[in-house]
């Protein structure tokens, strides 16, 4: 928040319209983890222990030693990933000059940057490292090799319907199956724009039930994926995550199973306005929160490198 601006609202006629500035709808894609939990006053928690696979073995003598097997087993953790805050100042001498309330906006704006912070801590988390073994020890980065490649096809294209179809198959090969999960495709406006132009997707001769996309600009689901838009390369949104999205001037559509992602959460949401002796009694406007989410199973998790448009 610039220095300033209590005097530039002060400074200027109002009809006491108060508006907030345009910016990535925030708060809507923490929704999307699997599951979540609160894990205050705890620094790091065991949230999964995942079997391995376990076959059965032939029997090849009589009266022999029984085909003892011990399964594979694999944890995965959350650790805490610190706090974030945020505290503006109302001054006593701004809000006698202004014949808007400076409170209400503040709040709302407070409010609105924690619900935008846990959005950006999904992505980051997504993105960033698992944590495995016994205790947690064990750093599980993302695997490089769950994507489909920006130039899939024999050149650098956007989001198409063979990088979708090839999607479908690299996921099959590892044995997400199509007919029990709905994966859920997070794309930017440039995939959106890739997607809209996808004739099939977009002609009514193609859609069964629910209509066509280009009647409402609506994102329908396809070829069992569903679609969600927004702006990952929102720098102010996603400060933390943005920079996972684009790399090297290839955008990267994170692709998942909701049940692969865990949330956690430490602090939802703090606040406090009180007044500050220390600042003349101004008011402070106090916000607070730390979460963050982890992938559970990297098998759920992969990505779409697509081509920026303009590039």
């Amino acid at each position: 928040m610039a220095e300033n601006y209590a005097q530039t609202l002060r400074e200027v006629e109002y009809t006491n319209n108060v508006t907030h500035e345009l910016r990535q709808e925030p708060g809507v894609l923490m929704g999307l983890a699997g599951s979540t939990a609160n894990y205050f006053g705890k620094k790091s928690a065991r949230i999964e222990s995942r079997f391995g696979r376990m076959q059965l073995q032939d029997k090849t003598t009589r009266n022999g030693d029984t085909n003892n097997t011990d399964p594979n087993a694999d944890n995965r953790f959350i650790r805490k990933p610190g706090s974030a805050n945020i505290a503006p100042l109302i001054d006593r001498d701004d809000v006698a000059a202004t014949s808007v309330g400076l409170k209400s906006p503040i709040v709302m704006e407070t409010t609105l940057a924690v619900r935008a912070y846990h959005d950006d801590m999904m992505l980051r988390g997504w993105w960033g490292p698992s944590y495995g073994g016994e205790t947690g020890e064990l750093t599980i980065a993302f695997p490089a090799g769950n994507k489909v490649p920006v130039n899939f096809g024999g050149a650098a294209t956007g989001l198409t319907k063979a990088k979708l179809i090839e999607l479908r198959r690299v996921m099959g090969n590892a044995n997400v199956s199509m007919q029990l999960h709905r994966p859920i495709i997070l794309v930017d406006p440039d995939a959106q724009s890739d997607l809209l132009n996808i004739p099939e997707y977009v002609n009514m001769d193609y859609a069964k039930t629910g209509g066509a996309p280009l009647e409402t600009g609506e994102l329908k689901p396809w070829l069992g994926f569903r679609f969600f838009d927004v702006n990952l390369a929102d720098a102010e949104a996603f400060p933390r995550s943005a920079p996972f999205f684009r790399q090297a001037g290839v955008n990267r559509l994170p692709v998942f199973i909701p049940s692969g992602i865990h949330r956690g959460v430490w602090t939802e949401f703090f606040g406090r306005i009180t007044e500050r002796d220390d600042k003349q009694f101004s008011e402070q406007v106090y916000s607070e929160a730390e979460s963050t989410a982890v992938r559970t199973d990297d098998k759920k998790t992969w990505f779409v490198e697509t081509k920026p448009a303009g590039a």
